[in-house]
Formats: C-alpha cells, sequence, structure tokens
C-alpha cells in the first residue's frame, strides 16, 4: 500500500518525497524526510512514528529537545482528541493516522511485512529464551527451530498463494524474486516496480528485438520505469566516457518505447541510500533483474523453475533435492555486465575487479525466499504428491544463507554463547526458524524481554 497522497488530521494533503533515513539509534524514527503538502510547500525534517497517538506524551517526547526536528507524528490510531502535538520547543506538529486510510484491515498486512529489512534498534544480548533452550536436549532445541522454520515457510506460501490466485503463477514469481532481489529497504520498492510493471507487459515489449537489442532494452526499461535513467540523465554531463555512452543508449532505447510505459517512469522516488554495499545497490540489482527478463523473456521464471523441479524428479537421483537446489541457484547466479561488473552506481569509480551481478549467495536467497514457496504452493493447489515432497526437501536441505541484523541478533538472543546450541543452525531452515521466533515474539516490543510470551517448551 503507497498511497499517491496522505491527509493530516487538520485536513491538509501531502505526498512523502523521500522518507528519509530509519534511524537506528536514540530519537525520532526518521531523519530528514521530505514532504511536499498540495500547496507546494515543501518540508524537511524528522518524523516519529507510534501505534497510537497517545505514544507521543508516554514516551515523553514533549519534553525531549531531540525531537525538536520532528515535523510530522505518524500513528496508526488516534487516541486523542487534538489534531497536533506539541514539540519541546512549544511547536504544534500535524499528525496523520494511517489505519483509517488502509484499504484492507490491518491484518491483512501482516504476511506482507519483510521484518528481515527492520532495523533493530537494540544491541544483540542472551534473551529469557536462550535460558528456557539450554534446559532442553540438544536435540529438542534443533527440532524446535526446524519446525519453526517450516511455520516461515507456510506462511510465504500463504501470503504467494493469494498473489498466484490474483494475478497468476508467473507474475506471482515474478513479483517474488523482484521482491527478494531488493536489499537494505528497497524490497517494497522492487516490488511496486513489478507490480506496475508487468511480466506480460514486459515480454510483449522484449520479443520486438533480437538478443542483443533485449538486454539494452530491458536495461533502459527497469532503470527508465524506476526513475534513476532520469535521475541521472540530469547530471550526465558530469559523468565519465563510457558511462555517458551506456546512459545515451539507454534514453535511446527508453524513448523508443510505448508512451503508456513511459508515463509510468517514478522519478520521484529517492534512490538514495548510505548504508548499501556497493555490490548491493539497487542499479545493480535492476540491471540483475533486467538481465532475468531478457533471459527469460521466451517463457517466465515459474515456468523455468518448474521445468527443472520435474526434470530432478524424473532422473530419480538419490541425491537428486541437491542437484535442484543446484539448478534453482543457477538459475539466478548471473555473470558479470559489462558496464555494471565493476561499478555501483551510475558514474561510480570502476572497481579493479569485475563482480557478478548476483552470486551463489544471493542466488541462494533468492530460492529460499521467493521460489520455493510459490513452487510449493503452486504443487499443493495442484495436488502433486510428489513435486510436493521434492520441493520441501530442497526446503530443508539448502544450505545456510548469508547472515542479516535480524540473524545475527536473534542467534545471540536464543542461542547465547553456548557452542552446543550455536553449531545447530546449519541449513537455512534453522535461520528462518530464528526469523519466524522474532516475527511471533520480539518484534512487537523492539527486542525487549519483559512480558514475552516466548513458550515454555
Amino acid at each position: 500500500w503507497r498511497p499517491e497522497r496522505l491527509e493530516t488530521l487538520d485536513g491538509r494533503q501531502f505526498r512523502v518525497h523521500s522518507p528519509g533515513q530509519w534511524n537506528r539509534q536514540a530519537g525520532p524514527d526518521f531523519l530528514q524526510a521530505v514532504l511536499e503538502y498540495s500547496d507546494g510547500e515543501r518540508c524537511r525534517g524528522d518524523v516519529e512514528v507510534h501505534r497510537l497517538a497517545s505514544g507521543w506524551t508516554a514516551h515523553r517526547h514533549h519534553q525531549d529537545t531531540r525531537y525538536n526536528r520532528v515535523m510530522l507524528h505518524v500513528m496508526l490510531r488516534n487516541d486523542r482528541t487534538s489534531h497536533g502535538v506539541e514539540r519541546a520547543d512549544g511547536q504544534m506538529i500535524p499528525q496523520v493516522a494511517l489505519e483509517p486510510l488502509l484499504p484492507r484491515p490491518l491484518t491483512a498486512y501482516r504476511d506482507e511485512i519483510p521484518l528481515e529489512d527492520y532495523p533493530n534498534k537494540h544491541a544483540p544480548r542472551i534473551g529469557q529464551c536462550y535460558t528456557t533452550l539450554r534446559a532442553l536436549p540438544v536435540h529438542d532445541v534443533q527440532r524446535f527451530l526446524e519446525r519453526a522454520g517450516e511455520a516461515r515457510l507456510k506462511q510465504r506460501m500463504r501470503r504467494w498463494s493469494q498473489r498466484v490466485s490474483a494475478v497468476g503463477p508467473a507474475q506471482a514469481m515474478y513479483e517474488a524474486v523482484f521482491r527478494s532481489l531488493g536489499s537494505a529497504g528497497y524490497g517494497q520498492r522492487f516490488l511496486d516496480i513489478a507490480r506496475c510493471l508487468s511480466w506480460r507487459a514486459c515480454q510483449q515489449i522484449l520479443s520486438e528485438g533480437g538478443a542483443a537489442d533485449r538486454a539494452v532494452v530491458a536495461d533502459a526499461l527497469l532503470f527508465g520505469i524506476s526513475g534513476i535513467l532520469q535521475q541521472t540523465l540530469e547530471n550526465a554531463h558530469m559523468v565519465d566516457d563510457e558511462t555517458q555512452v551506456y546512459l545515451s543508449t539507454l534514453y535511446d532505447a527508453w524513448t523508443h518505447l510505448p508512451g503508456e510505459i513511459q508515463r509510468l517512469a517514478g522519478s520521484q522516488i529517492d534512490w538514495r541510500h548510505p548504508h548499501v554495499r556497493p555490490m548491493n545497490t539497487p542499479e545493480r540489482r535492476l540491471a540483475a533483474m533486467a538481465q532475468l527478463l531478457a533471459q527469460y523473456g521466451d517463457t517466465d521464471l515459474y515456468r523455468a523453475a518448474l521445468a527443472l523441479s520435474q526434470t530432478s524428479r524424473e532422473q530419480k537421483q538419490v541425491c537428486n533435492t541437491r542437484s535442484l537446489n543446484r539448478r534453482l541457484i543457477d538459475m539466478f547466479e548471473l555473470p558479470a555486465h559489462a558496464y555494471w561488473g565493476t561499478r555501483s552506481r551510475f558514474g561510480s569509480r570502476p572497481g579493479r575487479l569485475s563482480q557478478r551481478l548476483i552470486g551463489r549467495q544471493r542466488a541462494l536467497t533468492i530460492v529460499v525466499d521467493a521460489m520455493l514457496p510459490v513452487l510449493l504452493y503452486g504443487a499443493s493447489a495442484q495436488g502433486d504428491a510428489g513435486l510436493q515432497q521434492l520441493l520441501l526437501t530442497s526446503y530443508r536441505t539448502a544450505p545456510r544463507l548469508p547472515d542479516n541484523t535480524i540473524l545475527r541478533d536473534m542467534s545471540r538472543r536464543l542461542l547465547g554463547d553456548d557452542p552446543q546450541l550455536l553449531t545447530l543452525v546449519t541449513h537455512a531452515r534453522h535461520q528462518q526458524g530464528m526469523l519466524q521466533v522474532f516475527e511471533d515474539y520480539c518484534s512487537h516490543n523492539e527486542g525487549e524481554c519483559q512480558g514475552c510470551g516466548f513458550p515454555q517448551l
């Protein structure tokens, strides 16, 4: 859900030009956001978010000078009568309540929130859950992580089942993969692009050119739709010759696309993010998705993955699940791009070594997070028990994923510094189990253990 405009409690309409930076330290939740009101006024400042309007005073922000740059208070529900809240400097600031604006009930969004991107504010520490787990036999702890990991898989299957029913398996798989390519908070923006520019629309556009043209058009399509191409062209005179040639090629391809496609461009999206690693920038990830579009333009990702799964089942190898994992990972492990192999952004200084657009670890993440849940739902809907079992075994045997902030924190919180417990996390399923525990017990109170309902197993 991303409305074009929001409205404050006192009736002023505005849009979010930039959400700013998600603050992981003490102070307001978002720093240096930019809002633009319908009368043309543009404001830059901080934004504070609470579940209820009363959270502003309950947390004593009205007495805290660190909140004197807050320009907007956002809450789900308004449990107060006033339209604004007062800062420590006496300035009244507007408020917006989100729940009345949602097109669906709040609970419908639960499965769509990517908690892997949640920037936990607290330093990792041993939790009360560690005391519970440490008292159990080691094999019981491992079974607990496995059950939690399978619960997370079922949750993802439920999420994507709704999209499969609404738009079909090919589009749902495209959305899932695009979403998984997003890193450090870009997942939702990538998902927005996938829903704005359907797989079928991409196929129709790319079918009109040859193989060489298809790669260029795919690049132009995604960089244009995202608005990055237009934003970069504004400063094209400041970049090196190679970048200027590449931009010129992309712009020429973009201007030859249908007008209805060009009008979809999100030129106002702010893609800056200071905490992204150079090889994980949205530009490189969009280039990766463009390469997948060009490579699978004659079919779709769902059918391609399904064909690999069927082949693995028919071979009836002893290690057919390992073979399937390798083949699915190979679908997404992309070679270096002629331009993006050494670049992180348009015009950035080239690196010394050329790097793949998608490496093996990111490819594995896409398989576990996106591909297997959609394939498993498809097999379940078709009543294909044999394929279900093969895919489920593939999930259970998938190797460890790269760590992220939540996984590191949950490893410390759940397993402490116990070497026996730490060695239990050998597969992606165990990591997914820790993420599920975080979602069920830790995300609601930002990791505080008081009153936690973690079960006494």
